[in-house]
């Protein structure tokens, strides 16, 4: 008997359907994700801060400095990015780790050079997408540590080992992609443990509204969010999900405000003919529907 094709994630096909029509959150993650690979790159390079472990040139606040200021900088400058995540919680839940987080961004990439039914050409491109999106994160955080001219005016040894943590974390970025992909998120992310118990702003995120009862319940959005929620009870307290995960919080303090859901229920409505689109990303101060068990309760948002 022939060997049994590996079985493909329901995740995965629903996500081939709706990447097959272009939609507005393909071009606002590419800016937000462009604008945290440049925040990370543009520190160490303007010299705000920088530890340089190659030929000393230690930097912060633009001026040369001695290796306990640059690593104080490039500690503060960690914190602080850290601050400012944990800061946008309050306004906008976990939308930095659908919109932001380049990690995110790697299992996205992982995930659409996995895609069912692509032609080789088009892999190949999901592939080099991946790859150079991964080397551009590599080089951000070496940048923290090392001036990047060692890349190609080093010594010999100088060049052999950047270069070799530059391929390793490729690697590693490929393997985080294709293997690991969201449970990094799920079960392992420190801001990740933070966010599933600190309770996150309820009058932005994703919201069902159903009022007009145009859901279609074809279960689209269950089967393509990246976490395992289900976007039309993110006020359930969840069990425990394994790993650094805190149990009994709301899916919403789980929920990466990816948009995935969204994006898949505005593929099923306009496909099935039906509307508004009862899945909402964004501000929304009106009363929500929540699904539960068969049952349409309306619940003030």
């Amino acid at each position: 008997m022939p060997p049994a094709k590996p079985q493909i994630p329901l995740r995965l096909k629903v996500l081939r359907a709706i990447r097959l029509v272009p939609q507005r959150y393909d071009r606002f993650r590419a800016l937000t994700m462009t604008a945290s690979l440049g925040l990370l790159l543009g520190v160490p390079l303007s010299g705000l801060a920088r530890v340089d472990l190659w030929r000393g040139h230690h930097a912060l606040l633009f001026r040369e400095a001695t290796l306990g200021q640059g690593l104080t900088g490039v500690v503060v400058g960690i914190a602080a990015l850290y601050v400012v995540t944990f800061m946008s919680n309050v306004v906008m839940g976990r939308m930095f780790c659908g919109w932001g987080c380049p990690v995110g961004q790697v299992s996205r990439f992982g995930e659409g050079a996995g895609l069912p039914g692509l032609k080789p050409r088009q892999r190949f491109l999901a592939h080099a997408r991946g790859a150079i999106f991964s080397a551009a994160l590599v080089l951000s955080f070496l940048a923290w540590w090392v001036d990047l001219t060692v890349l190609w005016r080093g010594s010999g040894a100088a060049l052999w080992l950047s270069w070799s943590l530059v391929a390793a974390g490729v690697a590693a970025a490929w393997a985080h992609g294709r293997y690991w992909r969201w449970k990094f998120c799920m079960q392992v992310c420190p801001i990740g443990l933070y966010y599933s118990f600190v309770s996150t702003a309820k009058w932005f995120g994703i919201h069902f509204r159903n009022q007009t009862g145009s859901c279609i319940e074809c279960d689209a959005c269950d089967h393509v969010c990246p976490v395992d929620l289900k976007p039309r009870e993110l006020v359930t307290p969840l069990p425990a999900r394994g790993g650094l995960s805190i149990p009994d919080a709301p899916g919403r303090n789980h929920c990466l405000e990816c948009g995935d859901c969204v994006r898949a229920c505005e593929f099923m409505i306009a496909k099935r003919g039906q509307g508004p689109v009862p899945l909402h990303l964004g501000y929304y101060a009106g009363a929500q529907s929540i699904e539960r068990s068969g049952k349409i309760e309306s619940l003030a948002s």
